[in-house]
């Protein structure tokens, strides 16, 4: 398969995001949760477990006063996240009045929960967020059992409003959610190309707090091959299982050319990156998006230097 390139160049960006150490750095762009540990919706595939790594608010003045003090200590950006209620829906409403003319050089990005009504949307829109990520499934199996949502419609809703608002959208796809199983993932991959076909970030099942394997990988690179075929940019994102099957799936992903981007990498993953030709570009930060920052990482870390 064609190579990703721009121009006359194989290039392959990969991201640092700030909750996660790789040999001894962190990205400067933490996350918050507006919810502190709380999630009243508990999907079975994460149960709160994303939210205790993260910095805990309750209050927009809360909220303000953190990304101050980041904006202090030279983040780049943050991670606005939090849990959702039992509607799928996290309480922006709340928090976005306060995000109106707030005055930061942070660039913020903001997880806008399974549910996102019209008028939170437009509150998005004219926020200083400046993207907003959204899980997608519409398989509605998934929706029911692990993301205990009762009303499936509100994937199509979300999507809708969203983009209807002209946000930039950083759509997640997690492959294998169902149990560990590849169930609607091509479905899902179908019906984001119906808004756009930019960009696609695609994770794997972290499987330990479901308490099952994780996908079969020949499956998983097929959700990745389709993905390939439908949008310009294809993503590996930050959560995916650890280990050997990590370093596997990074390799046979970059071999076959089926990502232009990667948060987080493995030694192994830059060297078969280096092997094939690529050029590597690290930065700090989320990989929905580039603050053309670069991540100071030396050669001993993983075997080239940072271009």
């Amino acid at each position: 398969m064609e190579q990703p390139k721009r121009g006359n160049r194989k290039v392959l960006d990969i991201f640092l995001p700030g909750m996660i150490n790789v040999f001894g750095h962190r990205g400067r762009f933490p996350a918050i949760s507006i919810t502190g540990y709380g999630c009243a919706l508990s999907c079975e595939h994460c149960k709160g477990t994303l939210l205790r790594s993260m910095y805990h608010v309750r209050t927009p003045q809360e909220l303000k006063k953190l990304l101050s003090e980041f904006e202090e200590k030279g983040m780049h950006g943050v991670l606005l996240s939090g849990g959702c209620d039992i509607n799928g829906k996290m309480p922006w409403d709340r928090f976005l009045p306060h995000l109106m003319d707030f005055n930061t050089t942070l660039y913020l990005i903001a997880h806008g929960g399974l549910y996102v009504s019209k008028n939170t949307a437009k509150m998005f829109k004219n926020s200083v967020i400046r993207q907003v990520l959204v899980d997608i499934t519409c398989d509605h199996d998934t929706l029911k059992e692990i993301y205990h949502i009762k009303e499936p419609s509100i994937m199509v809703k979300t999507l809708d409003n969203l983009y209807c608002e002209g946000i930039d959208v950083a759509p997640h796809i997690i492959i294998g959610i169902y149990k560990g199983k590849i169930k609607g993932e091509i479905h899902s991959l179908d019906l984001l190309s119906r808004y756009q076909k930019e960009k696609v970030i695609l994770v794997i099942l972290m499987p330990e707090v479901l308490g099952t394997l994780p996908p079969p990988l020949d499956e998983v690179v097929e959700v990745f091959r389709y993905a390939r075929s439908l949008f310009k940019r294809v993503t590996l994102g930050c959560a995916r299982p650890r280990g050997e099957y990590r370093r596997a799936l990074e390799e046979r992903l970059i071999s076959e050319g089926l990502i232009d981007a990667m948060a987080l990498w493995s030694n192994e993953a830059i060297k078969k990156a280096k092997d094939l030709g690529y050029t590597t570009n690290f930065y700090e930060g989320c990989c929905s998006i580039q603050l053309r920052k670069h991540l100071p990482i030396f050669e001993k870390f993983h075997g080239i230097r940072v271009s």
